[in-house]
């Protein structure tokens, strides 16, 4: 017959497990409190302002291509750059808050274009929309749509990272998330960020708050060139 096992192994066996338990709820306890910021944030986005609040995000010098064959570089450039970019992440098949996005940045370069000749804090904004999807981003689709938003390179750049590291770097540089759903498109980040001519993450405004974050952009120009 097999040998029993005596009741001080059984409790020393149960007090083992108790501690293992306890050990390893202490370790996810403690894991929960770091990434929520002492408990304080749940979400995402949350993890995101604050962030923004301690100033850790900022976007790297990618080199982008656009909708023809020259390189493309904004903040952080040697030449004298905008000083404030209102910047989002799209993808031009996207049947949804790409579109609400571009056609509120078709408003916003309205505005600028409109205000630019008198307003010195309007000329030094830039708008940006950066593709994430480089399998089927190519500079036709770019072209169409910026065919379709009549963009104004001028005002706004439409643009593509030009290696999927790039893009990766940054994407990952802000915490914007692109998923695949399934279908074929994405679940991403619907937000307009607000970076400054060296590229460091100063606001972040929900899509439907773009006249909020272009009033951001225009009066992070006024202090950032000591405009009157």
């Amino acid at each position: 017959m097999p040998d029993s096992i005596s009741p001080a192994d059984s409790s020393l066996a149960r007090r083992l497990t108790v501690a293992l338990c306890a050990a390893l709820l202490a370790t996810f306890v403690w894991g929960l409190y770091r990434y929520t910021a002492n408990f304080g944030v749940w979400t995402f986005e949350g993890r995101r302002q604050l962030a923004l609040q301690a100033g850790n995000l900022r976007a790297p010098q990618v080199p982008l291509r656009g909708m023809g064959t020259t390189p493309i570089t904004l903040w952080g450039s040697a030449s004298s750059p905008p000083a404030a970019y209102l910047v989002d992440f799209i993808y031009t098949r996207c049947p949804s808050v790409c579109r609400v996005l571009g056609d509120e940045y078709q408003q916003m370069q309205t505005q600028l274009a409109a205000q630019r000749a008198s307003s010195p804090a309007s000329a030094a904004v830039h708008l940006v929309s950066i593709s994430f999807d480089a399998e089927h981003d190519d500079p036709a689709s770019l072209r169409e749509y910026a065919r379709e938003h009549r963009i104004d390179p001028a005002l706004w750049t439409l643009a593509i990272p030009a290696t999927a590291a790039d893009t990766q770097a940054l994407m990952r540089s802000l915490d914007v998330i692109a998923i695949p759903d399934g279908l074929g498109g994405f679940v991403h980040n619907g937000a307009i960020h607000l970076l400054d001519a060296s590229g460091r993450l100063r606001g972040l405004y929900e899509f439907d708050q773009w006249p909020q974050a272009l009033e951001a952009a225009k009066q992070l120009a006024t202090a950032r060139r000591n405009i009157p």
